[in-house]
């Protein structure tokens, strides 16, 4: 806060114009500043044109008022004691530092002003010099800078808002740009897995379907030509080999039909109560008419009821069972067991078979997959990959453990409660 320091130099001034053809009354009533003078009990006995002017008043209405008459009211009350401690000790000072001062005009209006107090003894009285400054200029121009600061920051935060804004907007526009980019990336390995599956499926069905057919024609162009009754059994024997090739056909068309319901959606589990064990018998059973020379199966008995599709469970069976008697050999033993544990229904299929290579076990349950060592036996390399999905479907698992040229065991888990 600015204070001119007037009374400091004051009676240097009057000493100076003694000498001087300029009257003190000349600078008192031409200052630029209000000047009051009061005495000690704050009675006001001379005031300057500037001071009455800026208070609104003429000089002799403010003549033996108090000086609290120019103080707003709410604050007339604090001042009578201010101006009381003052007395007691007055000191050449400005008044209200670090303080907002406020004059009160005759007209009841409030404005802002600076002051700076002296006093001065004479004939063994206090007289006090108040020098005053209408600073409403100053606090207009601060209010403006504050106002425009305010706008300012106001427009910086509408800006910074707006920013944020536009980088949300930018954000969500890049993200949707990255799902966008995914979704066509997956569509489009989707769109080369389907083209890589119509492909090996036309490579896997015209090699898969042209050797029973081969063998389905040649046994029918051999059994023409058997009419005697001496070669009935060459006649049964091409007939054995037919229905074998029908056998084989059907399970391929199976195996095609059964992936592209999976594929589409269209297969769902239809949970029922069925005795686990009762189940396995009766796929064994099933399976039996078409086991090699001399294989057996064998399953243990029990009984356990729980919750489970039985379609789908005796497909998963016969899948198995199947590729177990295709890879074992003749006279080999294939054997089923059921376990129940706490939380699942755990069923074994071991045979003794080919086995499957490290190696290859990574792949055992993909697409199409045919191991190393199975490439000459028949089979489309879809039934495991089918047997996943339909135990998916059953919220069921697959694992496999294999040796080579020992055989192979795959382990079927099924959660007791669904």
């Amino acid at each position: 806060m600015f204070f001119t320091p007037i009374w400091a130099t004051l009676y240097q001034v009057m000493e100076a114009l003694k000498n001087a053809d300029i009257s003190f009354e000349t600078i008192f009533n031409h200052v630029n500043e209000g000047v009051l003078i009061v005495n000690s009990s704050g009675e006001i006995l001379l005031t300057n044109p500037k001071l009455a002017e800026m208070f609104g008043y003429e000089e002799s209405e403010l003549s033996g008022e108090k000086v609290e008459k120019l103080i707003p009211s709410v604050l007339a009350h604090r001042h009578e004691q201010y101006r009381s401690d003052y007395m007691k000790n007055p000191v050449r000072r400005p008044m209200g530092k670090n303080m907002s001062l406020h004059g009160k005009h005759k007209t009841g209006r409030e404005f802002p002003i600076e002051i700076s107090l002296s006093y001065y003894n004479s004939n063994d009285a206090l007289f006090v010099i108040a020098f005053i400054i209408d600073i409403s200029d100053r606090f207009d121009q601060q209010a403006k800078i504050e106002r425009m600061n305010s706008e300012l920051k106001s427009l910086n935060e509408s800006l910074e808002k707006k920013v944020a804004e536009r980088m949300l907007v930018l954000k969500e526009a890049l993200h949707e740009l990255e799902v966008s980019r995914d979704e066509l990336s997956q569509a489009l390995e989707n769109e080369k897995s389907l083209n890589e599956l119509k492909s090996r499926f036309v490579s896997t069905a015209s090699h898969e379907f042209r050797t029973p057919l081969s063998t389905i024609l040649s046994s029918v162009s051999l059994i023409q030509k058997y009419t005697s009754a001496e070669d009935q059994e060459k006649r049964e024997k091409h007939i054995l080999r037919i229905k074998n090739a029908v056998s084989g056909l059907t399970e391929i068309l199976n195996d095609f039909l059964s992936l592209g319901k999976l594929e589409e959606g269209k297969m769902s589990a239809k949970l029922a109560q069925h005795d686990v064990f009762v189940l396995i018998r009766e796929v064994v059973s099933d399976i039996n008419s078409i086991v090699r020379s001399g294989q057996t199966i064998t399953y243990n008995s029990g009984t356990f009821e729980m919750m489970i599709d039985r379609q789908l469970l005796r497909n998963v069976m016969f899948n198995l069972l199947g590729n177990a008697i295709k890879f074992s050999p003749e006279g080999a033993v294939i054997d089923v067991h059921v376990s129940i544990n706490d939380n699942d229904v755990v069923i074994a299929v071991k045979d003794q078979g080919i086995g499957i290579s490290e190696a290859d076990m990574k792949n055992l349950f993909g697409r199409f997959f045919r191991g190393a060592n199975a490439v000459a036996i028949p089979g489309t390399g879809l039934g495991l990959n089918i047997v996943t999905k339909y135990l998916e479907l059953m919220q069921g698992t697959i694992t496999c453990t294999s040796e080579l040229n020992v055989g192979s065991t795959f382990y079927i888990n099924l959660p007791k409660t669904n």
